[in-house]
């Protein structure tokens, strides 16, 4: 967190000094001011300041005059200071353009900031933790095709497999949603269809990061830690997330160790996982007994 110190009061607020940091309310509320602030045109200071304002918990009037009491003797300054401040806490939230012009979001967590959407479709948790792997490789497959693409409906598409109204029954992975099929898929798809842009921005934020860590970082799965760099360090083709996935799926059912592609599909995403950390494992260990001999 980011402390300011407010002289005449002598207290202290503090703001998030990243996006893991904010809430999940911060998060969306961020989200859609940047979108409201394209709407209408505003300037990435003008922005900023809304932002650092939210976040301060001020209006912005009491804000000026916090922020003239956090900088004193700054009042004919004011906006030089305020620019000073964004930049100081705001730094984290956005890539700013080579002209200044300009930013865009950098969103990076992978904590799930919109676990249920305004019109009630349930969304995974943190780390897509309980999606099937059928969910999390159409999602992928579809996320990789719209950043292709740039088509709204591919990106629809992926929301579709992460996102949908609650049923009384779980599925293998414990989440309270219907099983996407050839016969609901258009209605799940329109129901995405009407998300406001900010959310789907969001959720493909989100979920892009999810992806990012889940070839990159380490995940605890059954009380052992998964090193999800080195088990995907042999795919060095970062343009094909979907034939990846897709080919994992294959491999596994040709191996019968959880049944025929059906049922794969239908095992929680991390169960996979595990698997594939089990494969990699045992291949390492038969490399070394094949040095071994031959030495």
């Amino acid at each position: 967190m980011t402390e300011l110190s407010i002289y005449e009061s002598g207290r202290t607020v503090s703001i998030p000094s990243s996006w893991d940091e904010m809430t999940p309310r911060q998060v969306r509320r961020v989200f859609r001011m940047y979108f409201d602030a394209a709407r209408k045109g505003l300037s990435p200071l003008d922005l900023n300041v809304r932002i650092l304002y939210f976040l301060l918990g001020l209006k912005p009037s009491a804000g000026q005059l916090i922020l003239e009491s956090v900088l004193p003797g700054v009042r004919e300054r004011r906006a030089e200071n305020v620019y000073m401040l964004c930049e100081k806490c705001l730094g984290f939230l956005f890539t700013t353009s080579d002209d200044g012009s300009s930013v865009s979001l950098s969103f990076n967590t992978v904590r799930n900031p919109l676990p249920r959407t305004g019109c009630g479709l349930l969304g995974p948790a943190d780390l897509l933790q309980d999606l099937t792997f059928g969910e999390f490789r159409h999602a992928a497959v579809a996320l990789n095709d719209f950043f292709k693409s740039g088509n709204i409906e591919d990106l629809d598409e992926c929301i579709t497999h992460l996102y949908r109204r609650g049923c009384r029954k779980s599925n293998r992975a414990g989440r309270y949603v219907p099983a996407v099929t050839q016969a609901n898929i258009g209605l799940h798809k329109r129901r995405a269809a009407r998300l406001p842009m900010w959310q789907k921005t969001l959720i493909m934020m989100w979920f892009s990061a999810c992806l990012k860590y889940l070839q990159e970082g380490q995940v605890v799965i059954d009380g052992e830690m998964v090193d999800m760099a080195a088990l995907f360090s042999g795919n060095a083709d970062t343009d094909g997330l979907g034939y990846s996935w897709n080919d994992l799926l294959i491999e596994i059912s040709k191996e019968q160790t959880l049944g025929n592609m059906d049922r794969v599909e239908e095992e929680p995403l991390f169960s996979i996982l595990s698997i594939m950390w089990h494969n990699y494992k045992e291949g390492k260990r038969n490399e070394k007994i094949s040095k071994a001999r031959k030495d």
